[in-house]
Parts: C-alpha cells; structure tokens; sequence
C-alpha cells in the first residue's frame, strides 16, 4: 500500500493542473469583451484649474467616432489596438525641418504615440506653462503659442508645428531638443494612439481615370505637395512651372521614365521633350483628390495619368 499511497499526492496535483486548464479558460481569465461592447459613457473625472496640466491628463481617452454607431450583437470579440511602433528608420535623420512657402514645421521619423512624450518632455524642460493639453488632438496650449502634433504623410511619421515666441526659433529648439532625446527611451503614449493614421496615400482608378487620395486637409496636402514637387524629382524629370494656391493647381513639365530610352528619339538624335500638365486639387473636410490634365485643362491619356501620379505618389508615401 505504501507505494500506492506515495502517489496518490503526484496524481492528485497532475488532475487538478489538467482540470485548471479547463478552469483558466472558463472564468478565471476574466473575458471583459461584453463589458466593453455595452458600455457607457460617464462624465469625466472634475480635477481642480490648479493642477499641473503636464502631469494630469486623460491616459486613454476615447476618441471621437467619424460616423454613427450602433452596437452590434454578431460581434463576438473586442478588436485589438494598433501596435505603437517608433516607426525610425536609417534612411532619413530622426528630425529635418520642412519649409514650403511661408510655412515651416518638424519632420519626425517616429510615429505621434511616440514623439509626444518628448513633446511634453521639451515643454517641461523649456518651462513652457501649458494652458491646455490635448493628447487626443495632439496640441499644447500656452500664454505664449501653441504646439502641436500630426502624424506625417508617411506611416511612421510625425509633423510638429510651433509658434511660441515665434515659429522659427520655436521649431529650432524643439528640433534640438528632439535630436538629442531621441535615443532616450521616452516611451510611447497610449493617450496619442488617435493620431497614427495608416494608408494616407492612394492612387486608385476611378471612371476610367486615375487620381490620388491624400488623407490630408487642403492647407497640408498643399505643402506637402509643393514640397515634394519641388525637392523631391530630378530637375531634368519634373519642374513646377507655374502655380495657383487659391485654385488647388500646380502647372508642371514632365518627362516620363522611358522617354529617350530607345525609340524615334534616339534614332534621329533629337532629345525627348517633357510633357505639360496641370495638377488639380480638390479637398473636401480631410481629405484631398489629385488629378491629372493637360496644360489647357482637357484630360489625359489613363496611362499617362497613372504614370505621373504613380511617381509623385512614390515621392509622398
């Protein structure tokens, strides 16, 4: 019997182990899906004026819903959240400053989730007193300016403008500041998760066309394509001619990526002459439509509007 009874204990503890698998997902992993599918909104939490707004902020806040929403009885699963990735890459420097026209701001090779700690970091360290801190929308407020936060037109990215005490020598401190604290692990903020975006740059057909989808507000697309247009193409490849801010449209000379390479060109000796066309942006809300003409404003050849589209898309993605 003693070998029988030495055992017992072992078989004991091994069926209880086995029954706990059963148990670990019946209830003692608690599933919280159905408390999230049903819940509720409440008032926030009344904190003094007095506090430190740096310190004192919403940790997750609920965004704002783009349409109407109704639950949904078939879904059977809370989805995940994005992961929040720094998004650096060796390709670019972590912070270079962007000017088009009279505009300036901050390209950050790191997402939103990840560049506002540093942000609040710099305002802190500066003694900057914010007013009013906004992770959601990505702003800092002060007696003196404002700060803020958007994601760049590239995944990964990020966008800082700033104007307190005016904006060039705002963004030069902030830029400092951030190319000497990058390497710091500041971290990422859940509460700036609504600024990363995804898919922000679509060449997509439409009625036998082709256009570009920027999910960019009229004043950004703008920049940014001006920007591109003007630094990112080989001079020989594309030039700006002429532009018309209050209309949306950029006249441009284009040479396509096989003009030249054999062909009627090089037979007779002659070099390939760019084409001419009209760029037209049309924005409604946050988003904005590129498409393609001719200088005269008559359309285009789809290929040749894939072709010119493709390229400048390759340059903002």
């Amino acid at each position: 019997m003693k070998p029988i009874l030495k055992w017992m204990p072992l078989m004991l503890c091994s069926s209880l182990a086995l029954s706990g698998c059963g148990l670990f997902q019946d209830g003692y992993y608690y599933d919280r899906n159905d408390e999230y599918q049903n819940a509720k909104m409440t008032q926030p939490l009344d904190l003094p004026a007095s506090r430190n707004k740096v310190r004192y902020q919403d940790s997750m806040p609920v965004p704002q819903a783009d349409s109407d929403f109704s639950a949904d009885d078939s879904v059977e699963e809370a989805p995940r959240p994005q992961p929040l990735a720094s998004g650096q890459s060796d390709e670019q420097p972590y912070v270079e400053m962007r000017q088009a026209g009279s505009e300036q701001w901050l390209l950050v090779d790191a997402a939103p989730a990840s560049v506002w700690p540093r942000l609040q970091g710099f305002a802190v360290d500066h003694g900057v007193n914010p007013t009013a801190i906004d992770a959601a929308s990505g702003r800092i407020e002060t007696a003196q300016g404002s700060m803020s936060l958007r994601q760049g037109l590239r995944s990964g990215t990020s966008e800082v403008r700033c104007d307190i005490g005016g904006s060039k020598p705002c963004l030069s401190s902030v830029k400092a500041y951030l190319d000497a604290n990058h390497t710091a692990d500041s971290g990422v903020s859940l509460a700036a998760q609504p600024l990363d975006q995804s898919e922000r740059v679509r060449l997509r057909s439409r009625d036998g066309g082709w256009e570009l989808d920027l999910a960019l507000d009229r004043e950004r697309a703008w920049s940014e394509l001006y920007y591109q247009l003007q630094n990112g193409f080989d001079a020989a490849r594309l030039t700006v001619t002429d532009q018309n801010r209050s209309a949306g449209q950029f006249f441009i000379d284009y040479l396509p990526l096989d003009a030249g390479d054999g062909g009627w060109f090089n037979w007779f000796g002659s070099d390939p002459q760019p084409s001419h066309y009209r760029l037209q942006l049309d924005s409604n809300a946050g988003n904005t439509v590129v498409t393609v003409a001719d200088a005269e404003g008559q359309p285009v050849s789809p290929a040749a509007a894939r072709e010119l589209l493709d390229a400048i898309a390759s340059k903002l993605r």
